[in-house]
């Protein structure tokens, strides 16, 4: 989908969503001078149920129409019926209080939201685009996965911002992410403007630690630490350095000196999974068994979810 087509979505959705407004208030006003009766609805409270009930119902036909695996329809509940911006509630935020997935999404934008329509709708499950999807499609991945995901919905864009760090938190701010990473390895100045873009923006910083022997080193150095910590063995390091091994013993560490929470990227195997869990990790991050839709799809996010409880 191309932005004018994401525009012209926009102008639907709120024609749709005026057109139901301004018939409620047109129904409550005709009707208010009319008596009520006596242990049923005023007719204009029973025009407003009629109303809605209408509305849901066709909501649900069109949702109904959306096979797995397919793309919603413009008229899908997921495009034509979502909540307009005034109307929407507010942007979700992490919890300490749970233990997150992330599954991060790094083929192409058809297996993205092929693999979306799979998983479990759970407000533990964070939804990553990842460096290689946002490479390749930039900003247009976020709003991709954004429109394929269930409502509320929590999004990751891992730009791993070296610099420039206002414009590109911006950026994907403008797209409809929730959060979004930058190295570890920036320059701290870089880091700074980074963590304050994202409180600016309300989007959640994430400090991806790849190749920083010491965590709690950079965040010293920092103003303000970040919302998450990520500490992650990179894809080519677990292949050609066996010897290169996940810090978990850094998760303590780091949640002993700061009130933040640490997120554990490049272990997908369930032990290491399961590893990361026991050291307290807040969030694990998962690609491997993600990166292609299978039949196997839904049961290994809820056997990953399992695990990060």
């Amino acid at each position: 989908m191309n932005p004018s087509a994401d525009s012209f979505i926009e102008v639907i959705r709120s024609l749709v969503w005026f057109v139901v407004i301004f018939l409620i208030i047109y129904s409550l006003k005709k009707n208010k001078n009319k008596a009520t009766s006596k242990g049923k609805p005023s007719s204009s409270s029973q025009t407003l149920i009629d109303l809605i009930t209408r509305l849901s119902q066709e909501v649900a036909k069109k949702k109904a129409m959306v096979l797995p695996g397919s793309r919603p329809s413009v008229g899908s509940p997921r495009s034509l019926f979502a909540t307009p911006a005034l109307l929407a509630p507010p942007p979700p935020k992490l919890s300490q209080k749970n233990k997150y997935l992330q599954v991060a999404l790094n083929s192409t934008l058809h297996e993205a939201r092929s693999i979306i329509y799979q998983l479990p709708q759970s407000h533990r499950i964070i939804l990553e685009a990842g460096t290689p999807l946002m490479k390749i499609y930039g900003n247009e991945a976020i709003r991709a996965m954004k429109s394929a995901a269930w409502p509320g919905a929590y999004i990751v864009a891992d730009i791993k911002t070296t610099d420039l760090a206002v414009r590109e938190v911006a950026e994907v701010a403008q797209a409809g992410a929730n959060a979004a990473t930058c190295l570890g390895v920036a320059p701290v100045e870089t880091i700074n403007e980074f963590i304050a873009a994202c409180r600016k923006y309300g989007l959640d910083s994430m400090v991806d630690m790849m190749n920083v022997d010491n965590a709690l080193i950079v965040l010293k150095k920092l103003k303000k630490v970040p919302d998450v910590v990520m500490l992650h063995r990179g894809v080519d390091e677990t292949e050609f350095s066996k010897e290169r091994q996940i810090p978990f013993y850094q998760i303590k560490q780091i949640k002993g000196a700061y009130d933040i929470m640490v997120s554990i990227a490049g272990g997908d195997q369930i032990r290491e999974v399961q590893r990361a869990v026991f050291n307290d990790a807040d969030i694990v991050v998962a690609w491997k068994d993600f990166y292609r839709l299978s039949s196997d799809t839904a049961t290994l996010a809820n056997q990953f979810l399992h695990e990060v409880k």
